[in-house]
């Protein structure tokens, strides 16, 4: 009986602390882009009669916001587009993270002086 309880409460240990472990908000739209924005204890969420405005992140029309939820992980699938003049690019990475000297066609991670952006090279 003792052992059972024992296996139980570190049962119940295990996934109280999985349950802690969702560092991001993850924004679902309806066609099926998710945004992932890193959840802090000053992230504001403020809510207009036809948007939502997560931190000064982001901007969704509330229409096209199909769900959002906590994610362990970041699962944002956007592809941004960036100018090569509003940023000082550090680095190409292709989608397996593996830096890429120079791209050609094809979707890539840069590493800029304003974050890191998902990008199409035409």
């Amino acid at each position: 009986m003792k052992k059972s309880i024992l296996i139980l409460a570190l049962f119940v240990g295990v996934i109280t602390a999985q349950a802690d472990d969702y560092p991001y908000l993850t924004f679902e739209t309806n066609n099926g882009e998710k945004v992932s924005v890193e959840f802090s204890s000053d992230l504001s969420l403020v809510f207009s009669s036809t948007t939502l405005k997560v931190g000064n992140q982001q901007t969704f029309n509330l229409k096209d916001l199909k769900k959002m939820y906590f994610s362990p992980v970041s699962q944002t699938t956007g592809i941004s587009t960036v100018t090569t003049d509003d940023y000082k690019i550090y680095g190409y990475y292709d989608l397996q993270g593996r830096p890429v000297e120079q791209p050609t066609k094809g979707i890539y991670v840069i590493k800029t002086s304003k974050g890191t952006k998902k990008v199409y090279v035409k």
